[in-house]
């Protein structure tokens, strides 16, 4: 990811992330496609601590992007158990995600899965077919 903000884009694009998730926080709870008052819980958890992390990069800290921290527009390249992907996939807002484009929604199993980890990282993607381990290889901000 590598990036500072010193990059305008990138600033305007963390507090669009931000406004977005503030706007449309409580109609992503209420949308009643959460298997489980658990999966509902998860996903709560999981914006406010994507709020924390973009509002600690913005504040100054540069640790999640020097570690390559997966965020929304990440382009991310992945292993899934011994197969390595060949293309990478973008983390993106729902109405912007196209499998065919390689854009993934970060409400999806795999966008949820994969946000705020770094390369290295091996995280457990639970989808309706069981689960898969994922093995983050790189990650790009762009």
């Amino acid at each position: 990811m590598s990036h500072s903000l010193k990059t305008i884009s990138l600033r305007e694009e963390l507090v669009q992330q931000l406004v977005y998730l503030d706007e449309h926080k409580f109609s992503i709870l209420d949308r009643g496609t959460w298997e489980s008052p658990a999966e509902r819980a998860e996903v709560q958890a999981m914006i406010r601590r994507y709020q924390e992390t973009v509002e600690r990069i913005l504040a100054g800290d540069d640790g999640p992007l020097q570690r390559s921290m997966v965020l929304v527009g990440s382009q991310v390249s992945l292993r899934i158990g011994q197969e390595t992907l060949k293309e990478a996939y973008r983390i993106v807002i729902p109405g912007e995600a196209e499998l065919d484009e390689f854009c993934i929604s970060l409400w999806s199993p795999m966008g949820r899965g994969l946000i705020l980890a770094c390369p290295g990282d091996t995280v457990t993607i639970q989808t309706p077919f069981g689960s898969d381990e994922v093995l983050i290889l790189d990650n790009v901000y762009e």
